[in-house]
């Protein structure tokens, strides 16, 4: 009787405590809501880069072409329409506004290091090619597909600038616009570039991976997405005599011989169509992860050493004397997809990583190192 009224008198006592204690564990402190995590990756926009820097091969192979007929330069003014728009959109979609000790860590290491070698090694590759080398440019001036890179660089640090502000995109369109009246922003520090082209990074930023991600799941959105491109391939036709400067974004309006209102007007209609251009693509991009893409920023920074390679070897003079154009147009969108995808491989990726990736590339081989030396790197990391 003792024990029994003993065993009862306790459980009385810690009823209270265990039901707190089952409170505490069955009611999550946020609603299912806030408890809900973003993905660490959007499939449309691995799909999408992969398509794009399919293209951007395919565009600097038909820019070698000798003699470019009707039908390449409508293609090549189509392709450069959207493809590197295209990607300083998803660039955006995928930043942050906030700018930490690891994140500019991050973007000297992955960006601006990189910059540097690739700075380095494409002017000593068109020397052993070509036996010429023009190193009067120096590290301020990108060198043909590098421009990216710093432009990149540039638009990361400058959103959280522009992030919070109402009028941020109206006023980063007002400096694009304004940027062709300066003669001095050109081509150099790829400033023009960099000032023409942040609308749309900002744009991308505004919309953010999840709604590009949903941006095709209606029908009536891919009609209106494939018409759009289709009415962009006609006018490329049509528009086939226009100056590519206007596309790069790399020359002012004197440079481009054209007065300032006319220019601004241009290179307005020239960004909404790009704008139009690249969400469109966005919405016809597959939607399910295909694992392509992961790995374009080796590609986009590899395949010029293979362009120049085929230049140097005579390939674009042979087409041109033994090939009619339609096959000229075919060989090029078909080793366009082939050198993406080779160089968009898990093996191609670790090949080039210490030449795209120094720094991580590096960190790995710590890894392998006595237990010491390891722990002293894994402190250095944790100062980022």
């Amino acid at each position: 009787m003792i024990r029994e009224a003993t065993v009862n008198l306790t459980r009385k006592l810690y009823r209270p405590l265990n039901r707190a204690g089952l409170r505490g564990v069955r009611k999550p402190a946020g609603g299912p809501r806030r408890m809900t995590r973003q993905p660490a990756r959007y499939p449309v926009l691995d799909n999408a880069r992969f398509m794009l820097i399919s293209l951007v091969v395919t565009g600097h192979l038909l820019e070698q072409l000798a003699d470019q007929g009707p039908l390449a330069a409508a293609l090549y003014r189509w392709i450069y329409l959207f493809h590197m728009p295209a990607f300083v959109l998803i660039s955006g979609a995928v930043s942050k506004s906030t700018l930490t000790r690891r994140r500019a860590f991050a973007l000297a290491t992955s960006l601006l290091l990189p910059y540097v070698i690739f700075q380095t090694l494409y002017p000593a590759w068109d020397a052993w090619l070509f036996h010429t080398g023009d190193w009067s440019a120096g590290y301020l001036t990108p060198y043909w597909l590098l421009w990216y890179l710093p432009s990149l660089a540039c638009w990361r640090l400058l959103l959280p600038l522009f992030a919070r502000s109402k009028f941020a995109l109206p006023l980063a369109v007002v400096i694009a616009l304004s940027a062709g009246l300066a003669p001095w922003i050109g081509y150099p520090l790829s400033l023009s570039r960099t000032l023409v082209f942040f609308p749309l990074f900002l744009l991308g930023y505004r919309l953010g991976g999840q709604r590009l991600q949903q941006l095709g799941d209606s029908r009536k959105r891919k009609g209106v997405a494939l018409a759009i491109l289709i009415a962009a391939a006609i006018a490329a036709w049509f528009l086939r005599d226009l100056d590519p400067e206007w596309l790069y974004a790399s020359a002012g309006y004197a440079d481009l011989q054209v007065a300032a209102w006319p220019g601004g007007g241009i290179r307005l209609a020239l960004l909404a169509a790009s704008a139009s251009c690249a969400l469109a693509l966005l919405a016809l991009v597959p939607r399910g992860a295909t694992g392509l893409g992961c790995r374009s920023l080796t590609a986009y920074l590899m395949h010029g050493f293979l362009v120049r390679a085929l230049v140097g070897a005579g390939v674009f003079a042979w087409m041109a004397l033994a090939l009619p154009e339609p096959a000229e147009l075919l060989a090029c969108l078909v080793a366009g997809a082939l050198i993406a995808g080779l160089l968009s491989t898990r093996i191609a990726g670790s090949l080039a990583a210490p030449l795209t990736g120094p720094f991580g590339w590096m960190r790995s081989l710590a890894r392998l190192t006595p237990f010491a030396i390891r722990r002293r790197m894994e402190e250095f990391k944790r100062l980022y």
